[in-house]
């Protein structure tokens, strides 16, 4: 009862954080998100910090390149979607990971094209994603938070709907090699309960935002992100499983670790934004 009281009030406390930071003003956003990925990073390296080749010296100095290495990608997507800067500053972005090339040279490792990888792997796995989260923001041509929360929502609900549909009526494997406990009848159960709450934000979102968005339009991102963040989870229990580790972190009690909190939104948040982008004229 007690680990179920503690998931609970973390994840209203989280919630709270959340919201209240996308919710507020575009560098509320900007301030929260940036935090996000500085605490993924910190927790990926954690995860990664035994495959490394490297000194405990350079394992250090890894960390801290790639933390300034997402943050500045971040803070360049940010000001690409406000147009703040020229969308030609994106190309930018593609010289983070060439540099960790650059910087292998000097560490003498007998591995370096292994470094390389495992530290590359952290902006393409997880600045390069939650950056597109500036891009649903400023989707309408000014800070707008109704595309981002609602995709935030429908993944939290894709969550919680998938457990306990799962618990109580899983009979059916969907990726058992993988994640044993994942069922199709949770997997149906979280997408039913994305498209809920699709309706819940169709009718109170345009009261807070000025913004109305056909419902049909809701419930396709809604779909969009069930079936990425599943995969999103998926991905994340294949890496853990890979390193025999139970959780990313401890940072979230009764939750794990941010990578565990937020391993949907990573593959849901560009899904959807490439949606919005090339297919919702």
């Amino acid at each position: 009862m007690s680990d179920i009281l503690t998931r609970i009030t973390t994840g209203i406390f989280f919630l709270i954080i959340m919201i209240g930071g996308v919710v507020l003003s575009e560098y509320s956003f900007l301030i929260l998100f940036s935090l996000l990925v500085v605490l993924c990073i910190n927790e990926y390296h954690g995860i990664i910090h035994n495959l490394l080749t490297s000194t405990e010296k350079w394992k250090s100095t890894y960390k801290l390149i790639n933390t300034v290495f997402s943050v500045l990608i971040f803070g360049i997507v940010f000001l690409v979607a406000s147009n703040k800067i020229p969308l030609i500053s994106l190309s930018l972005v593609c010289g983070f990971p060439l540099t960790w090339l650059v910087i292998e040279m000097y560490t003498k490792s007998e591995r370096p094209f292994y470094n390389v990888c495992l530290n590359s792997m952290g902006i393409f796995y997880l600045a390069i994603p939650l950056s597109s989260a500036s891009l649903l923001a400023f989707h309408a041509q000014e800070y707008s938070w109704h595309y981002l929360l609602a995709i935030m929502l429908f993944a939290w609900s894709n969550d919680s709907f998938a457990y306990l549909f799962g618990r109580y009526l899983g009979k059916h494997k969907l990726f058992e090699r993988i994640s044993p406990k994942k069922t199709w009848e949770g997997f149906f159960g979280g997408m039913a309960g994305a498209v809920l709450f699709a309706y819940i934000v169709y009718l109170l979102f345009p009261r807070w935002t000025g913004y109305q968005v056909a419902l049909p339009i809701y419930v396709i991102l809604a779909i969009i992100t069930s079936i990425t963040s599943t995969y999103g989870d998926l991905a994340e229990s294949m890496i853990k499983r890979n390193l025999q580790i139970k959780d990313t972190g401890t940072a979230l009690p009764g939750h794990g670790g941010f990578l565990d909190r937020f391993d949907g939104l990573i593959f849901s948040l560009p899904a959807a934004t490439l949606y919005l982008t090339f297919f919702l004229k």
